[in-house]
């Protein structure tokens, strides 16, 4: 072989390496611990990371899956399964990756082996890399609440970024991250802490009216106003950051509270009259176009329909966004999430099952012994719940071997719920919707603060399971759901 076609090869076959075709990359995984069947990635559409918007592939029973993407541009995606998050990738067309979970780890969970290895690495650390990771801004602006000096202010979120960043400059200097991993952790994070700004001042704004404020209505108008000049909506390169959801949401709350001072009264009569969504849809209409406005608008209708209250109303915004978009590709991640509440409004017009049973003179029941003690069981499996709680609703899907279970130990099933008698339409739904069968009560004043008193703390967490006597004292004050029925049957048979 002749010495130039020998270093052809030789060049050809370094530069394959971690290469696939141009716009494709592929992710190779290897899965330990406990391995699901299947494993969910979000799906750069236009380079757009959200982690509603996901495929999924097979993994095999060693944990072994595959996932080959056609990609326009360096991306995010991330790795997860029922929206719980393994890791994030940074992606780049034409790139192999190769990445190993491990669901039962304490540390060192997700490893990535590609040429921007310490910077995936680096990347994976960050806390609030992502909303099913570290929630809205909202929570990152605990550190800012007290102070009230917006200059102040601005230099520790701006030092926060900075700290943030230094690693990946340094490792982008070293040439160990390529330019495009860097610009797209740079654009991101900017916009990440530019919204800990807005949500910082959207608190402040909410706060006037109980006179709680840090900033004045002047210096927080103006922190708002800063970051949208800085960092516009319009930048096409938002649209991959994990955070282009609530950055709208916090610009489309700026607008409509500040610019156009509409009053929160007018807001809360929207909620009242079920046209609430509607009303947030019409307003993003007003301040965005194109790209963006189509991305929101298939974002809003699947977050506000993963929350599982069944509003009507997704259902007008769902068939109203096909008819707008006919060919948009988020369509498709929109249909399974809409379907469930096409079946909660079918199923209202189906006879109540009789094995459902609402407590009379609910009004005058002021503690869980009054409640219980009117029902003459001899014990009582209680279910603290809400409409609003979707912890409480998952749990609904194992209520058949929960049934089952109370059955064989003669214990009577009750279902307590905390919502407000605003919605007590939507509690008697879901008590249909779910075919909750056993005894319903919705609390009034003074039961609920009955209930918060036996939990310990004014902040109750729900979904709360425990078990009572014949007379509603309480003999296992935390028990099991029906999703870990197992345990549940084992705690049923200690008592």
């Amino acid at each position: 072989m002749k010495l130039t076609q020998f270093i052809l090869i030789l060049l050809f076959s370094s530069f394959a390496i971690g290469q696939g075709k141009k716009n494709e990359i592929k992710i190779t995984g290897k899965i330990t611990g406990k391995i699901p069947d299947i494993i969910e990635y979000t799906l750069p559409i236009h380079g757009i990371d959200y982690f509603g918007f996901t495929d999924s592939a097979q993994i095999d029973s060693s944990g072994n899956f595959q996932i080959t993407i056609s990609l326009e541009k360096t991306s995010f995606i991330d790795l997860s399964n029922s929206y719980k998050s393994y890791g994030t990738l940074i992606v780049e067309p034409g790139m192999t990756y190769k990445v190993s979970i491990n669901t039962e780890a304490s540390e060192n969970k997700f490893v990535v082996e590609s040429p921007n290895q310490k910077g995936q690495i680096l990347y994976n650390q960050i806390p609030n890399r992502s909303m099913i990771v570290g929630g809205h801004f909202e929570l990152e602006t605990k550190k800012y609440t007290q102070d009230s000096v917006p200059s102040e202010i601005k230099q520790k979120i701006e030092q926060s970024k900075e700290v943030e960043m230094a690693e990946f400059k340094k490792l982008l200097k070293e040439k160990v991250i390529s330019k495009d991993f860097y610009n797209l952790v740079e654009t991101d994070r900017d916009y990440f802490h530019k919204g800990i700004q807005g949500g910082l001042a959207f608190i402040n704004y909410l706060l006037v009216a109980q006179n709680k404020n840090k900033l004045s209505k002047e210096q927080f108008s103006e922190m708002w106003k800063e970051i949208f000049q800085s960092n516009p909506v319009t930048n096409p390169k938002l649209l991959s950051s994990p955070w282009f959801y609530f950055y709208i949401e916090n610009y489309l709350r700026y607008n409509e509270l500040i610019l156009e001072k509409v009053d929160t009264k007018i807001i809360a009569e929207f909620q009242k009259k079920g046209q609430i969504h509607t009303h947030n849809i019409n307003n993003a209409k007003k301040h965005l176009s194109g790209l963006q406005l189509e991305y929101y608008f298939a974002a809003y209708v699947y977050y506000e329909a993963i929350n599982n209250n069944y509003e009507k109303e997704l259902i007008t915004l769902f068939e109203q966004f096909k008819k707008e978009y006919p060919s948009s590709p988020y369509t498709h991640f929109l249909e399974p999430v809409i379907m469930p509440i096409i079946a909660f409004h079918k199923k209202q017009a189906e006879p109540l099952n009789e094995k459902i049973n609402f407590i009379a003179n609910s009004s005058s029941l002021n503690s869980v012994n009054d409640v219980l003690k009117s029902l003459n069981g001899k014990q009582y499996y209680v279910d603290i719940w809400a409409t609003w709680c979707s912890p409480c609703k998952a749990e609904f899907k194992d209520n058949a071997k929960l049934y089952e279970l109370l059955k064989s130990k003669n214990i009577t099933m009750v279902y307590i719920s905390i919502d407000k008698e605003s919605r007590e339409k939507q509690w008697k739904e879901m008590i249909h919707f779910y075919n909750l069968e056993g005894y319903h009560i919705r609390v009034n004043e003074k039961l609920d603060a009955n209930l918060r008193s036996l939990y310990g703390n004014q902040s109750m967490g729900i979904p709360w399971h425990f078990l009572t006597d014949e007379n509603g004292n309480i003999v296992k004050k935390n028990v099991s759901g029906p999703s870990e029925i197992e345990n549940l049957e084992k705690q049923l048979s200690n008592n």
